[in-house]
């Protein structure tokens, strides 16, 4: 574990849950958990976990529809997640994938099994995590040099934006007079 590592865990049984929690935080994972779908959307806006383990039958609102809402935002699209459900049907599996899990694994999990999974998918986010943070700081160091109309620009359009180059002839001077200061006095 590269650093300690917040898991939501969503699930409408409380012995899963229990359990789960039991096992991660012996591990030294920090855990949230979730009842149904909008009480996991809620804990993902206010703690921003770095994994999800996802049921998919619960009450209020299914894993997957939750799984589809945080993998088409952009702020919630890069946090893994790992369905874990008593679905074992290879279609169920598809359906989980197509709405944007990372990870499918059915119950009852093999606890290696899942802590390897989780290991994987945490060293990939905290890879990209990093790299995000590297570009940004690079992004805000070199934003300093750039004219606001030209970051303006950019930001209306970051795919082309409207900066053709021109050819134009132009003409510069650049005068040094010796003694400029006492001169103008």
């Amino acid at each position: 574990m590269l650093h300690q590592s917040k898991i939501l865990i969503v699930d409408d049984e409380p012995f899963n849950v229990d359990y789960l929690e039991q096992e991660l935080e012996d591990l030294g994972y920090t855990t949230v958990s979730a009842r149904n779908g909008r009480e996991a959307l809620e804990k993902v806006a206010m703690e921003a976990p770095d994994l999800i383990l996802l049921d998919v039958m619960m009450p209020i609102m299914d894993g997957l529809t939750v799984c589809r809402i945080l993998k088409g935002d952009d702020k919630t699209r890069l946090i893994p997640i790992v369905i874990m459900t008593a679905l074992d049907g290879f279609d169920d599996r598809i359906t989980g994938i197509e709405a944007g899990a990372d990870d499918f694994l059915t119950k009852p999990v093999n606890p290696r099994e899942l802590l390897a999974r989780m290991q994987t998918a945490l060293r990939l986010k905290h890879t990209v995590d990093r790299k995000l943070s590297e570009l940004r700081r690079v992004k805000d160091h070199f934003a300093k040099f750039v004219p606001e109309a030209v970051k303006r620009l950019v930001a209306a359009n970051p795919e082309a934006p409207d900066l053709a180059k021109h050819a134009r002839d132009v003409s510069v001077l650049f005068l040094d007079i010796t003694g400029y200061a006492r001169l103008s006095e």
